[in-house]
């Protein structure tokens, strides 16, 4: 029985061992082939609503570097007929369909100094839309005037004859323009030169959706009206770049990858317990000149677009700096539309998400470590 019990104990061992030797990381190849298929690009449509203390709105789509507001308009339909639109990366995280992504990719935000630099911009468009209404309003009643000459006529006799019921018409209508033109100068007179950030509201008004990997792309439509989101949560740490995105289905797609957040791959359970700690380098703990890979739609639809469809993007660089808990730098290259792509270890396991990249340079750049990605996603 003795010996019956240490050859069992021993196959046991010899099982163990097998396993945790055996564990190889995946191939590059291997790794993309798998996950792809979990990674989307985001479209975001957007304009800027501008809520003045007097209730009126204006809209906009971006700030200039010289502080002015591209697109600004107090005319709703020119705005969406105008509107703004940026790329991203996102990556399922659940089967209902609920993506990761940054949060300046859902919601993209004016910074509070431009906004200090461009309310100038804004008083003297009001000042300058509450004067062309008066000079419009002027014109109309000046013009008005001019008709009541027609209003009176002399017959042959001598005799003057009044029409007094154009007289009395053009009269009437010259007392509503007056109405209006007060209410303008007013108004106009209500817009102080220098105007408290704090008495306005500036927000994003953004529509979402999404394309997955190997879709074919041409319109706005593609993203918006086949794949519509809707933003679920915003981080409101100001360092946490990231936000929940969830398919208006509330449903992954069966051939989509999911990524985990809270789960590891590509070891054996009972290998850690035997081993107490395992040899392999953990997500949450990134070791400087760790292997990484970034998988996610860098320039947009410029790169990503081929003619099997969109192809989403593996980069693959190291962490070059030793992690503070806060952020990862590593030198994977990135472009503009990677931000809110899931970066790898070499086994696949998430270990942060990309969101900014050192001015300058496109080999030095900035990730969300797993720690703050699990805060966020199970507040």
């Amino acid at each position: 029985m003795k010996q019956i019990t240490l050859y069992l104990l021993s196959l046991f061992v010899s099982v163990l061992l097998l396993v945790g030797c055996s564990n190889e990381p995946p191939t590059p190849e291997e790794l993309y082939k798998e996950e792809a298929s979990g990674v989307v690009m985001v479209l975001n449509k957007f304009y800027y609503n501008v809520t003045l203390p007097s209730g009126d709105h204006l809209y906009f789509t971006s700030i200039g570097e010289d502080g002015t507001l591209t697109g600004l308009t107090d005319d709703i339909n020119e705005i969406r007929k105008n509107c703004g639109y940026m790329t991203g990366t996102a990556f399922f995280i659940n089967d209902r369909g609920m993506l990761l992504t940054n949060r300046h990719v859902a919601s993209p935000i004016i910074d509070k100094a431009q906004v200090k630099q461009s309310l100038m911009n804004i008083i003297r468009y009001v000042k300058a839309l509450y004067e062309a209404r008066m000079s419009n309003l002027s014109d109309q009643y000046n013009a008005l005037e001019s008709q009541k000459q027609e209003c009176v006529s002399e017959d042959s006799w001598g005799n003057v004859e009044v029409d007094q019921q154009r007289l009395s018409q053009i009269e009437s209508e010259q007392s509503e323009l007056q109405q209006q033109y007060n209410a303008a100068m007013l108004a106009r007179d209500g817009v102080g030169d220098q105007l408290d950030p704090s008495c306005i509201t500036i927000h994003p008004i953004c529509e979402l959706g999404i394309a997955y990997n190997d879709s074919y792309v041409s319109t706005e439509s593609d993203f918006l009206g086949k794949n519509p989101c809707n933003v679920v949560r915003l981080s409101t740490d100001e360092e946490t770049d990231l936000a929940l995105l969830q398919l208006r289905s509330e449903k992954t797609p069966d051939a989509c990858y999911v990524f985990s957040v809270d789960k590891r791959r590509g070891q054996s359970h009972w290998w850690n317990i035997f081993k107490k700690k395992s040899d392999t380098p953990s997500p949450d703990a990134p070791k400087i000149d760790q292997q990484l890979y970034m998988i996610g739609f860098n320039a947009g639809i410029v790169l990503a677009n081929t003619r099997k469809g969109i192809k989403v993007q593996m980069t693959g660089g190291r962490i070059t700096q030793m992690p503070d808990g806060s952020r990862l730098l590593y030198s994977i290259p990135t472009m503009q539309g990677s931000s809110g792509s899931p970066v790898v270890d070499d086994r696949g396991n998430l270990v942060g998400v990309n969101f900014a990249k050192l001015n300058g340079t496109d080999n030095f750049n900035f990730g969300i470590p797993l720690q703050k990605v699990r805060r966020f996603v199970t507040e």
